[in-house]
């Protein structure tokens, strides 16, 4: 295909699990879908998902429970009106891993404490309440604070504004060389979670289905370049395009990484119906709202891939 006939502009989270899309981008992937792509960075979840809402942005790679709320009406946007939602693609299957400051030592030592999240009540917040509350402490007994992205909550932790937070790979191991810790928590919190995928607004997605068909496919072809180890150079490269701060030297790590056994990207880039479902029952638990039961009203999976 020649000629570029659309253009989108994609709002994500950047980290390891979005590489592709750089990797999409410098080989020419969408240019041959006839798409131009711009990637835009996002500071926060409410910039993301209001300016997906609104219309700024066409596509974002978010945590699924956004899109619940952003179409459920309940987001910590007052006044957005609800817009219907969905989710087309999987995207990379993260553990955050929820770094505290050296000085704590335990989930009980958070008792009464700040600690940092992205919003107070999208992303991994619901899933940080209950992963608190499997280990001691229920809601009340500590202080969300939103200060928006991973490296926005590393700062708030890294300056004494919170002492814990849930930060991606990239930020967690710069955390890890300043002496600040990991807490490990039993059960596993991530243990069959959704947690992130790319969506749309329906109405966007059905008047022009064949543009997110396109995306799709250069989307994919990039996740399969990125899990090849003969292009371990050429990502650890994009890697260090991609992510702010991350060095050539640890770049080749993260790159080995994602092609390993066990990566944190798949070449269909699947969604979870259970892990959906495990994102509405922890919504219902801990925001005090009804929802739908059924996880597929947040799905259109004509050009992705779907597992239970």
């Amino acid at each position: 295909m020649s000629g570029i006939r659309s253009s989108l502009s994609v709002c994500i989270f950047a980290n390891a699990g979005t590489v592709p899309l750089e990797i999409a981008a410098r080989r020419g992937f969408f240019a041959e879908e006839g798409l131009s792509v711009e990637i835009v960075s996002t500071p926060s979840s409410v910039h993301q998902m209001t300016g997906l809402v609104e219309g700024r942005y066409d596509i974002a790679a978010t945590a699924v429970d956004n899109v619940v709320a952003y179409a459920e009406g309940v987001s910590p946007v007052e006044g957005l009106a609800p817009v219907d939602l969905v989710v087309f693609l999987g995207s990379a299957t993260y553990r955050l891993p929820f770094v505290v400051r050296p000085e704590v030592g335990g989930f009980a030592e958070l008792r009464g404490k700040t600690i940092a999240v992205d919003a107070l009540s999208t992303g991994f917040a619901f899933l940080l309440r209950g992963m608190l509350d499997d280990n001691g402490l229920p809601p009340g007994s500590y202080d969300f604070q939103s200060f928006g992205a991973p490296q926005q909550r590393w700062e708030a932790i890294r300056d004494g504004k919170a002492v814990a937070a849930l930060l991606n790979d990239h930020f967690a191991a710069i955390a890890r060389e300043d002496g600040f810790h990991v807490l490990e928590s039993e059960p596993d919190p991530w243990a069959g979670y959704q947690g992130n995928a790319f969506c749309v607004r329906r109405d966007r997605f059905d008047v022009d289905p064949e543009t997110i068909g396109a995306f799709s496919r250069a989307f994919l072809r990039g996740v399969a370049a990125t899990l090849d180890p003969a292009n371990r150079h050429e990502v650890a490269d994009a890697l260090v395009a991609h992510l702010p701060g991350l060095t050539a030297e640890r770049a080749g790590g993260v790159a080995a990484a994602l092609q390993a056994p066990g990566s944190i990207i798949s070449p269909d880039m699947p969604v979870s119906v259970s892990g959906l479902a495990k994102v509405l029952d922890l919504r219902s638990r801990y925001g005090d709202v009804s929802l739908p039961t059924d996880p597929r009203k947040y799905l259109d999976l004509r050009f992705g891939t779907e597992i239970a």
